[in-house]
């Protein structure tokens, strides 16, 4: 009896260890495109380059492993990213970088668009695992409960 307590506690100790030691999956593909179909923006967004990520939005392309990164016109503040870092750590430092793009967009369109300023500071910005979703939108309610439901 013994024997057997021993062996039922070990293989519920070794379920716990496996399941607690699973990393999030997020399929990207899906949310970027639910995202886009999504009815969040005023605006037409068009994806961007790893060069305009560098240069224009300042993340490092170094610690993404994938990426969407759509921007709008320009008139709204609209625009929004689902990223795959190659770590963890590294999705920490490119949110960290995402809030200040956020701080970017809000300190430009103060005085150009002020209209356009509660899309920005109300921006959806999220980071789970390697994971780092931002989502600066017409429709940030609706934006952060389409995000939420894919990091659940």
């Amino acid at each position: 009896m013994k024997k057997l307590t021993a062996l039922l506690l070990m293989i519920s100790l070794l379920t716990v260890l496996t399941s607690c030691g699973s990393s999030f999956e997020l399929d990207t593909e899906k949310l970027a495109s639910e995202i886009r179909n999504a009815d969040l923006f005023l605006d037409t967004l068009a994806p961007v380059s790893e060069n305009v990520i560098k240069k224009v939005v300042g993340l490092s392309a170094d610690s993404i492993a994938d990426f969407v990164y759509e921007i709008g016109t320009g008139a709204t503040g609209e625009e929004f990213a689902v990223i795959t870092c190659k770590s963890e750590s590294d999705a920490k430092k490119i949110k960290e970088e995402i809030v200040k793009r956020q701080e970017a967009l809000y300190n430009t369109y103060e005085s150009y668009s002020p209209e356009s300023l509660p899309r920005i500071s109300n921006a959806v910005i999220e980071q789970k695992g390697v994971y780092v979703i931002f989502v600066s939108c017409d429709k940030d309610a609706e934006a952060q409960k389409l995000v939420d439901s894919f990091l659940k």
